[in-house]
């Protein structure tokens, strides 16, 4: 090796390696510092956020309790007078009032005298509550229920919890008083926690969880639970005693939850990546030192070395005219043993490389004359290629015609048969089969004839004045019969709607198109957001769908023709793979652009901007 080369590694070894072990101690030590104190900082923070619950529950347990020993409870309980009645429903009034339950309630064999939602005292007869027998002093307390209506969850959920307390004159039960409690504000405060927040009933089954698919498994019988995210806490967490740890790259902290023979647990958990972020900054600044130092060394280790290598230069600068072409340079064969070898094998390949210089330039004349002939042969088969095109797009414009009239044809006599009443239920299901497959090819014949229109340059604009909200509305009532299938909600934020001089039959389609491929890939209940804003001189609309999304490297291509994202993930969704490349066409007629951002799993949104005001009649 070198000695220049020797003296370089010496000097790196000498300086990087203290530096080296004293910072990767430091990170070591720094992690394990803030771990620790994530950990104790979390396990506070969710044995206050248990505490508050627990709080609650009790103080609702103490009003259930109260309200059964009140005076006026016990008097109408035992005299059953209408007078002792309107004390027991202001009773029952004040107490809905003060503390905002849900549902607060006198029930004995017969009757049930209820205050709901703050309203006026009602009644209604018995019916099945589920409280069971209870001695004098004791609370029943139910598990978290969602508010149902008429046997239907209300959307959204409202997460309750029942009280029940005996009332009970000279040890004999009269009847009962309960009260239904809002968990929704607690549950509102998991949704905005900086921590992840999970809610979970004795079984581990999810109440709350940040994924909000999958909350309330128990009660929607779905199989959400603690074994599938934390299967290694489970039973630690489930043990009934609070604690704190890590789980892979998160700390996890949990905190039973009990109320009379009822048993909840509340976990928090936060990614460790978060918490090391500092660890992170300090990583980086140590690199920094490190590669300083590290270009330091080497600019004086350098220095050193051209110091000691100085007869070298001269043997440098001849072999430098040798590299910049002058292969007739010679180099003085002087100086020692290894400076004369190192000279003549110089000399040697000077003379060589002049030789082979020579034959490369005879055979790059003959590869440019080969290149020139692959070149013409290129441009020859370019214009096939382009008349091939022109060719495909009147083929494609003539057989879509000629396709349109017979399934035209098809489509009215099935219709026509489709009226006859006399049709079984057989021949009935055949016929809206071959309508509705007659007009899925009819849909596509109009895409095959629109994108040749475009390739020939024959989609004409039609230029008229409108509002975007128009466009709005005319679409969503098209497609709205899909979106009520699939149980999809459309929302509109119209926050710009400035007259547009274009061609609205245009902006229609795409529209239609963007709305369309929404509802295709979205999920059941999903929803879609319509929005149109400024954005500088253009309008911009957003259509942004919940659906499966489009991977990154799909991007790029789906508007192109034939190009469609359910032939390249599923291929569980049908069509012509042409709606986005109409849609980027019409778009671009109209002097403007479109794009998509999408998260593959979690939805899609497609933009586009498109000027305000006239278009110069751009076709």
């Amino acid at each position: 090796m070198h000695f220049k080369y020797r003296l370089l590694i010496s000097f790196l070894l000498v300086a990087l390696i203290p530096i080296g072990i004293i910072g990767e101690y430091s990170i070591i030590s720094s992690t394990k510092a803030l771990t620790n104190k994530s950990l104790e900082e979390l396990e506070k923070n969710t044995n206050l956020e248990a505490e508050k619950i627990e709080n609650y529950l009790n103080n609702c347990r103490s009003d259930v309790l109260f309200l059964s020993k009140s005076p006026k409870v016990l008097k109408y309980s035992e005299t059953k007078h209408p007078f002792d009645r309107w004390d027991l429903e202001f009773s029952l009034l004040s107490l809905s009032l003060d503390k905002n339950y849900h549902e607060v309630g006198y029930l004995d064999e017969n009757t049930i005298i209820y205050v709901k939602n703050k309203k006026i005292p009602e009644e209604r007869n018995t019916e099945n509550i589920n409280i069971p027998d209870l001695k004098q002093g004791e609370v029943y307390v139910s598990d978290i229920f969602l508010k149902r209506n008429n046997g239907i969850f209300e959307i959204p959920y409202q997460p309750l919890i029942l009280f029940a307390a005996p009332i009970y004159i000279n040890e004999e039960r009269k009847g009962y008083v309960y009260l239904e409690a809002y968990l929704a504000e607690f549950i509102s405060d998991f949704e905005s926690s900086t921590p992840r927040v999970y809610f979970t009933d004795s079984s581990g089954n999810y109440i709350y969880h940040p994924d909000p698919l999958k909350r309330w498994s128990a009660e929607l019988d779905g199989k959400e639970n603690l074994h599938k995210d934390y299967n290694n806490l489970v039973d630690d967490i489930l043990s009934g005693n609070s604690g704190a740890s890590i789980s892979g790259n998160e700390i996890v902290s949990y905190v039973p939850i009990k109320i009379e023979d009822k048993k909840w647990f509340l976990i928090m958990s936060s990614p460790k990546d978060i918490i090391l972020e500092s660890v992170r900054r300090f990583k980086l600044g140590f690199y920094i030192v490190v590669s300083t130092v590290l270009v330091s060394a080497t600019a004086i280790s350098y220095f050193l070395s051209k110091v000691i290598t100085e007869p070298l230069v001269n043997l440098t600068k001849a072999t430098e005219k040798i590299a910049e072409g002058d292969l007739r340079t010679k180099i003085s064969e002087t100086g020692s043993d290894e400076l004369k070898i190192l000279a003549r094998s110089f000399n040697t390949m000077a003379e060589k490389l002049n030789e082979s210089y020579s034959a490369l330039e005879k055979k790059v004349e003959e590869r440019t004359a080969e290149l020139k002939l692959i070149n013409e042969k290129l441009k020859a088969s370019y214009k096939e290629l382009v008349e091939a095109n022109k060719t495909k797009s009147r083929f494609l414009a003539n057989i879509s015609h000629e396709l349109k009239t017979p399934l035209n044809s098809i489509i009215g006599f099935t219709e026509v048969m489709l009226d006859d009443e006399n049709l079984n239920e057989e021949q009935r299901d055949y016929l809206q089969t071959i309508l509705r497959n007659s007009d899925n090819l009819l849909y596509m014949i109009e895409d095959l004839l629109t994108i040749s229109r475009i390739e020939a340059g024959k989609s004409e604009m039609i230029f008229t004045d409108f509002k975007i909200s128009e466009v709005f509305e005319k679409s969503i009532k098209i497609v709205e019969p899909l979106a009520k299938d699939k149980c999809i909600e459309i929302s509109t934020e119209l926050k710009y709607d400035p007259v547009i001089r274009g061609d609205m039959r245009k902006i229609m389609q795409v529209m239609l198109n963007l709305l369309s491929n929404a509802i295709k890939f979205n999920r059941e209940n999903g929803k879609i957001y319509l929005r149109a804003m400024k954005a500088g001189s253009n309008l911009r609309v957003e259509v942004e769908d919940t659906g499966i999304g489009i991977k990154e490297e799909y991007q790029g291509i789906i508007f192109d023709e034939f190009k469609q994202v359910g032939d390249l993930e599923t291929k569980e969704y049908r069509g012509t793979g042409l709606g986005l490349a109409i849609t980027r066409n019409f778009i671009e007629m109209h002097n403007g652009r479109i794009w998509v951002e999408s998260e593959y799993g979690k939805g899609s949104k497609f933009i586009f901007e498109i000027p305000v005001g006239d278009l110069n009649g751009k076709k």
